[in-house]
């Protein structure tokens, strides 16, 4: 077997579906973020793998940030191990004792939102680390209740182990601009915290776009730094945003079937005319959903198809009425040609899902 062919066989032995970053992408995206926030401290959201985008290359890509924002301890042990000395903050704190003391020694900043954490910290033998005080002022999932908030604080300030104590929430309706919870949390937060002369933190990618008030000392981009929109009433480009992940792939046949013929599993879609079908090598094992419905749009060729037929776990058909088609040309499911949020909408989902499932699951190029 000569090279040239044992070579084409080993790009075909992975999954012809790929995922690919455009890091110059995610970089302007964080300058739109400093559009919208002018003058204030940057959190970069990079947990759950930087949203399926590879979380070690964007944190290269997002070193003019100020800080990252993780889930995990271990996310941000895996950073710190890499060499980033960036603070890093840990959104869920910590566990127990054990996890506290690698957050002391490796210089990691928890969130304290629960009461137990905070008695934890104050009753420890380690070093001083600065924290962040969660408040709850709607969203119900984590925090300290608002009328605890001043105790909490002044119990940090007596402990002896805390360095700087910043102070955060978080919305639960910043997609929605004309919900009128978002001015309710943010009148709650700015209550509470007035007399505490503390750096705060609340403005989400939503709120970054569209609630200037809430922007406080630092922001905390997510969504909005991987290119899809954080906001229900606007897309993507309407902000001024550019599409980080792309997912590809190739078409692997072109199917000439008659008028009553029956596509996929369950045969829930029937060619109305004697038509082509092509076949794409993409499927839900790629990260693609497996309940996209029927019309979900796949480009190809400079034109957009409607999908039929089920999703499987390795392919989905395309109608290709109307265009030349063949073997081996580019298809994208979402990118620059096709909004990741159009898909999600096509979908009954969120980007975030989309964009997580497909990092995880598709080869990273």
């Amino acid at each position: 077997m000569n090279r040239r062919a044992d070579r084409a066989i080993q790009t075909r032995t992975g999954r012809i579906a790929r995922v690919r970053i455009n890091h110059q992408a995610l970089q302007h995206n964080l300058e739109r973020v400093r559009v919208y926030a002018p003058g204030r401290k940057i959190m970069a959201v990079i947990k759950a793998n930087a949203y399926g985008h590879g979380m070690l290359n964007c944190a290269n890509s997002l070193l003019a940030a100020d800080a990252f924002a993780l889930a995990t301890i271990g996310e941000a042990l895996e950073l710190r191990h890499a060499g980033f000395s960036r603070p890093l903050v840990v959104l869920q704190g910590f566990a127990d004792a054990a996890e506290l003391a690698l957050m002391a020694q490796y210089r990691l900043q928890p969130v304290l939102h629960q009461q137990w954490q905070i008695e934890l910290l104050c009753t420890a033998n380690t070093d001083r680390l600065d924290v962040w005080l969660k408040i709850d002022t709607g969203m119900h999932r984590l925090g300290i209740p608002p009328q605890q908030a001043a105790q909490a604080w002044q119990q940090l300030k007596r402990s002896g182990v805390v360095a700087d104590i910043r102070l955060m929430s978080h919305f639960a309706n910043s997609d929605d601009v004309l919900n009128q919870n978002n001015n309710k949390q943010l009148e709650l937060f700015i209550k509470v915290t007035s007399d505490m002369g503390a750096q705060c933190s609340m403005a989400n990618s939503g709120a970054i776009t569209a609630l200037p008030d809430s922007h406080f000392d630092w922001v905390r981009p997510g969504i909005m730094l991987y290119g899809a929109s954080p906001l229900q009433q606007s897309t993507a480009a309407e902000l001024g945003l550019e599409a980080v992940m792309s997912l590809q792939s190739e078409l692997i046949a072109v199917q000439r079937l008659r008028k009553g013929d029956a596509v996929g599993y369950g045969g829930t879609w029937v060619c109305p005319e004697d038509m082509p079908v092509g076949v794409v090598a993409a499927g839900y094992g790629d990260g693609y959903p497996r309940h996209a419905p029927q019309g979900t749009p796949v480009w190809i060729n400079g034109r957009v198809c409607p999908l039929i037929g089920r999703v499987s776990m390795d392919s989905l058909c395309i109608d290709l009425r109307g265009l030349d088609a063949k073997p081996g040309d580019r298809v994208v499911l979402w990118g620059d040609e096709l909004a990741v949020d159009q898909i999600a909408t096509h979908a009954g989902t969120i980007a975030y899902e989309l964009l997580c499932h497909a990092g995880n699951a598709a080869r990273l190029c």
